[in-house]
């Protein structure tokens, strides 16, 4: 059996496919790439149990239908060093090898029995589906993510919540430090349901998502499934069926004073300040008042400091407020507008951080719990 396909579309698919494949997995099929000829295409599946994801190759060449697996390293491995030009492969049903033959040689390898890999069950229960576009989901997973935990033992928290209301989909985040809220405005067809996607299929998402122009279909059920679909893959994986935190009620609604200032530059003031921190706090403290805000830190294990003033323009009672300098330099990377808005109530309430001017058809609001300031 023989099958042509371009090497590079090839390889490209299957990058994103390898994202899944566990190398530590006991099952050997679930080390291997599922493939199908279908007609003119080749599917192409992989998974770790948990999450699948699909991908459709067109064939310039292919003689019958059939399924075989191949080892996911060993392909990975020989393609990333062929360039552009037309791959054959060449399937023995009966020994299961697989001959890669390209322009001026071929690789032998041993594949595997593609009726041995996991087929995907049908999900149950009751379902929801919405359509939206990718590039606005894509930008809401990338801020999202960047408050998520990277506690392994806290599965709720260093994963994605997903909130769908009639009117919107927000896609939430926090590790009990900071929080991202991204809301997509968007006709969800009278849609209301959440969800909690896992960490893995969250990157994994985000992944596929970045590179796709169109729109995304998502669909979820009751059962704790969930599916993804793009022009160009489809990936279905398990929710977290836990409860995700009331993440609206720790939004503050009365942060009066409020300070609007450059982003950049006060990305760059928390840059230089920051290497005079203590690097087990990283501690930064604002004073804010009237015209400017003075960021200052210290370091007394080895007798240093730093101190830097910040024009802006503060609408408030003088506050003195002390966070962690690399988390706000996370949430500030996630702000597009020029300014950025800075709300506060008091040094021990969470301050707001958002843009001062909103993207087209979204409404991302950013929290940050202050730091104890003891002098």
């Amino acid at each position: 059996m023989k099958y042509v396909v371009t090497s590079t579309l090839l390889y490209g698919r299957l990058q994103m496919l390898d994202r899944v494949v566990n190398p530590k997995n006991t099952a050997p099929i679930l080390q291997c790439f599922l493939f199908k000829a279908h007609g003119d295409n080749l599917m192409i599946t992989a998974t770790d149990n948990d999450t699948t994801i699909n991908t459709t190759v067109p064939l310039t060449q292919g003689d019958s239908d059939t399924s075989f697996a191949i080892p996911a390293k060993q392909i990975m491995d020989i393609l990333k060093e062929i360039p552009e030009q037309p791959l054959t492969i060449e399937f023995n049903p009966n020994t299961y090898q697989i001959n890669l033959r390209y322009q001026n040689g071929h690789f032998l390898l041993q594949g595997e029995n593609g009726d041995d890999f996991p087929q995907q069950k049908d999900p149950e229960g009751e379902s929801h589906e919405i359509t939206l576009s990718a590039p606005l989901l894509s930008k809401a997973f990338a801020s999202a993510i960047v408050a998520a935990s990277d506690d392994e033992n806290r599965k709720v928290m260093n994963s994605i919540f997903v909130d769908i209301t009639p009117q919107d989909l927000s896609v939430v985040a926090s590790d009990g430090h900071k929080l991202v809220c991204y809301k997509i405005l968007c006709d969800t067809h009278d849609t209301t349901a959440s969800f909690i996607l896992p960490r893995k299929p969250s990157a994994l998402l985000r992944s596929i998502i970045d590179k796709e122009e169109g729109n995304i279909t998502l669909c979820t059920w009751s059962s704790g499934a969930a599916k993804i679909n793009t022009d160009s893959f489809s990936m279905s994986c398990l929710l977290l069926m836990e409860k995700y935190p009331n993440y609206k009620n720790v939004i503050p609604q009365n942060n009066t004073n409020i300070a609007t200032i450059d982003k950049e530059t006060l990305q760059s003031a928390v840059k230089r300040v920051l290497v005079a921190s203590d690097k087990a706090t990283s501690l930064v403290k604002l004073n804010c008042e009237v015209g400017k805000i003075t960021l200052s830190t210290e370091n007394l294990s080895f007798a240093q400091s730093a101190e830097e003033q910040v024009v802006c323009q503060y609408d408030g009672m003088p506050l003195r407020i002390g966070f962690r300098g690399d988390y706000l330099l996370d949430l500030l990377s996630n702000v597009t507008s020029t300014n950025v808005l800075i709300k506060l109530s008091d040094p021990s309430r969470a301050g707001l951080i958002l843009p001062a001017e909103q993207d087209k058809d979204t409404d991302l609001t950013m929290l940050l719990m202050p730091l104890l300031i003891t002098a």
